[in-house]
């Protein structure tokens, strides 16, 4: 009868013989390493010449004492045996923190799961336990108490820091810094354009473009775009850490070769050229209504605005000079303001 044996039903009991784990291993392992064929030919050539071991050290540039190892281990195990052993240690430091004082920490941590080590430190010290903040980290990584995208960010940030321009960077002509910036149009229902700015710090010569998303292909595309309208050859890049300045961006600055510098997180003041132009744009162009649905439109009425501030808006920075002017002037040698800008960080 199906599921019985002699009139009773069938029962296999589990058995597990000491080292099985290990000659399972070994007979799974077959595959001989090109090492260990090295090591083989060693062993040949050294049973072909009378076992000299001796000989076959001054031959190879082996130690006596690994041939001999090498020998005993292929008489045992067969070729595999010549394979690399693990080098893991066998024995390891164990956490020498008190029990107690990891409880504090887990507890600390769970309850405020974005405080950092310092912060978490500080509270277990308060409360009377002494432990240093590099130890809580640990105790964070063996507990599992580490946000891995959080880490992530952060060990990019350590091993990629992101280029800020020199203190006292000189800025002595034109397009030794072209600061880049984009500004939100607001549309009626909720809509938005995206206007990408580029100024150039000593000339306060503009190009704008309207798009319709912020994305990094649109900003590097309007890099290509200022390369092309600026009237002078550009030396270096500077913007903030926003998404149209990054990836592509990135990638098109290399291929320019130009040094992209980035400011520091949450410190428009920077930036603080195309920001001011930003400024100006919302009194003076989109204050006085020009808001377009159409995105041709809103295209057309941008150029006529660049136009303006670059050809007939008086800049109090340049002794009320417009760009174009004070571009003339320095060409020829003649400008009546200072000529040199030195950045601040």
């Amino acid at each position: 009868m199906k599921g019985r044996y002699a009139g009773c039903r069938m029962t296999i009991y589990g058995s597990r013989i000491p080292g099985m784990a290990g000659i399972a291993r070994a007979a799974t392992q077959t595959v001989v390493s090109p090492r260990a064929k090295w090591r083989l030919r060693i062993l040949d050539w050294c049973r072909t010449h009378g076992d000299n071991i001796a000989k076959t050290h001054r031959r190879f540039g082996v130690s006596r004492r690994l041939i001999r190892e090498w020998r005993d281990r292929l008489q045992k195990q067969g070729p595999v045996g010549l394979n690399d052993r693990s080098r893991r240690p066998q024995h390891f430091r164990k956490p020498q923190t008190p029990p107690e004082v990891v409880a504090t920490v887990v507890r600390w941590r769970k309850q405020y799961p974005t405080w950092s080590k310092y912060k978490i430190r500080k509270k277990v010290v308060a409360s009377g336990q002494k432990i240093s903040a590099s130890t809580v980290g640990r105790i964070f990584l063996r507990r599992g108490l580490i946000d891995p995208r959080h880490s992530q960010k952060r060990h990019l940030a350590a091993t990629r820091p992101k280029a800020r321009y020199p203190h006292g960077m000189k800025i002595a002509r034109p397009g030794d810094m072209i600061q880049i910036d984009t500004k939100h149009i607001m549309l009626p229902g909720g809509k938005k354009w995206y206007q990408f700015t580029a100024i150039d710090v000593l000339t306060k010569q503009r190009v704008l473009a309207v798009l319709s998303s912020e994305s990094s292909r649109n900003g590097a595309a309007f890099l290509d775009q200022c390369v092309q309208r600026f009237p002078f050859s550009l030396h270096a890049v500077q913007t903030d850490n926003g998404a149209p300045f990054q990836k592509e961006f990135v990638r098109r600055c290399a291929e320019l070769k130009f040094p992209h510098y980035f400011i520091q997180p949450r410190h428009p003041k920077q930036n603080s050229y195309v920001e001011s132009s930003h400024s100006a744009d919302e009194r003076e162009f989109y204050g006085q209504g020009n808001h377009w649905m159409a995105l041709e439109v809103m295209r057309t009425k941008l150029a006529t605005w660049e136009r303006v501030w670059n050809t007939e808006r008086p800049h109090q920075a340049l002794n009320y000079q417009t760009p174009q002017e004070y571009l003339a002037r320095w060409n020829k040698g003649r400008s009546p303001t200072n000529s040199i800008i030195t950045l601040q960080t």
